[in-house]
């Protein structure tokens, strides 16, 4: 069963114009989706409450009521609703707005080509995963929290006059809450970018410090957990973990001759690969509790227990918000499968090097996991000499960490 019977779309824009310009260029997308327009906010909410909506594509300003307005009603009341801002005004507006209460931002003038895909896509990824409870989770989610050092760490450096991007920019890649929203940002339709970005160095460069201050100060996006939080669910070290296996990730990728360019999503994705811990964590604290005890008491690899409460488990949740912010695919599919061995092909590096690096350094370091962590579903995959290769890079890894 799908979320939706058919797939709703609400555009809502208080010039008529561009309601009937939407109509027109999307009008051979009739047979493929239910199209809604409405000129309010009022009758936005009327329909929503008549008809669930897979999308909800609002302009910045409506009338009395901002985009953001709208936003954030529908995040609290139709939380399964996917919420993205159209918008051609400056960044400081749109910015806010994109931390709070949107997955996406569209820049005006917008290509029709541009708004089918990131519509499609949105879609693609409803369907793939189809999972309401999930869906309705990730998607009332406002900022994603950071760790209180990391948190403090940062507003010191904006703080002070000498700080350099170089210097935020590293701030923020030891940071998962953080370099997933500024990849989100700087990934965003706004930049029109010829590329995808996909390291939070470069997105800080692009951004430039008065941007992060403005989303670090004002939009309040580093939110700070309670430390009981932080000790219970171990959220420290899966920072360590995370920052671990991008960096193995790195090491193996440039062990199999491939470039740092080729290697910035992988990388990435490594990063933010354990993400739906994070949102589990700290969104649903009750239920993660009682699946982290489950699968303590039944020797359990967590995402199989997590499975099992949920339908789903940690790294479909996190590739879902990472899709809904527009991050690459690529990396979508090696967050999603890297747990997942009938998935991975040599012909893949990128899926493989994640699924790779996350399971050697469980195998190697961590001792309460090592059971869950069979390395030879990689050796199948890679050949006796290969996979030697791989283990002897890991172990050098850990050991360079270690002294």
């Amino acid at each position: 069963m799908k979320l939706f019977d058919t797939n709703h779309i609400l555009f809502v824009d208080s010039d008529r114009n561009q309601l009937e310009a939407l109509k027109r260029i999307l009008r051979d997308h009739n047979d493929q989706w239910q199209l809604h327009f409405c000129d309010s906010s009022t009758s936005a909410l009327e329909l929503l409450q008549q008809q669930p909506m897979a999308i909800i594509v609002t302009e910045t300003r409506l009338g009395s009521k901002s985009g953001s307005e709208l936003l954030k009603q529908v995040q609290q009341h139709y939380p399964s609703t996917t919420r993205l801002l159209f918008s051609g005004q400056a960044l400081r507006t749109p910015a806010q707005e994109i931390v709070h209460h949107a997955h996406q931002f569209i820049a005006k003038p917008c290509d029709t080509q541009t708004l089918i895909v990131i519509l499609e896509r949105v879609i693609q990824l409803r369907d793939l995963l189809n999972n309401p409870a999930m869906t309705e989770m990730v998607n009332s989610l406002g900022s994603l929290p950071s760790l209180p050092a990391s948190y403090q760490q940062m507003i010191e450096a904006l703080q002070s006059d000498n700080t350099s991007l170089a210097e935020i920019g590293e701030i923020v890649a030891k940071d998962l809450g953080m370099s997933a929203k500024l990849l989100q940002m700087v990934n965003s339709a706004f930049f029109g970018l010829p590329q995808q970005i996909s390291s939070p160095q470069h997105a800080v460069t692009l951004l430039g410090i008065e941007t992060v201050s403005n989303l670090a100060l004002g939009a309040a996006i580093f939110s700070r957990l309670d430390q009981t939080l932080i000790d219970e669910f171990k959220l420290e070290p899966l920072w360590q973990h995370s920052q671990s296996v991008s960096g193995l990730v790195r090491q193996l990728g440039m062990a199999m001759g491939m470039s740092r360019q080729e290697l910035e999503t992988p990388v990435m994705a490594g990063m933010l690969h354990d993400l739906g811990k994070l949102i589990l964590a700290s969104q649903n604290q009750d239920e993660y509790r009682r699946i982290v005890k489950q699968a303590n008491q039944e020797s359990l690899p967590l995402f199989e227990a997590e499975a099992e409460a949920l339908w789903c488990h940690h790294a479909g949740i996190g590739a879902y918000l990472m899709g809904l912010w527009g991050l690459p695919f690529s990396a979508v599919e090696a967050v999603a499968h890297h747990h997942n061995h009938e998935y991975q092909s040599i012909d893949r590096k990128d899926c493989l090097l994640v699924y790779g690096a996350n399971l050697l350094l469980h195998w190697l370091s961590d001792k309460e996991y090592k059971q869950h962590y069979d390395p030879q579903s990689l050796q199948s995959l890679l050949g006796d000499e290969e996979f030697n290769r791989w283990q002897n890079i890991a172990q050098e890894y850990l050991d360079g960490q270690t002294t």
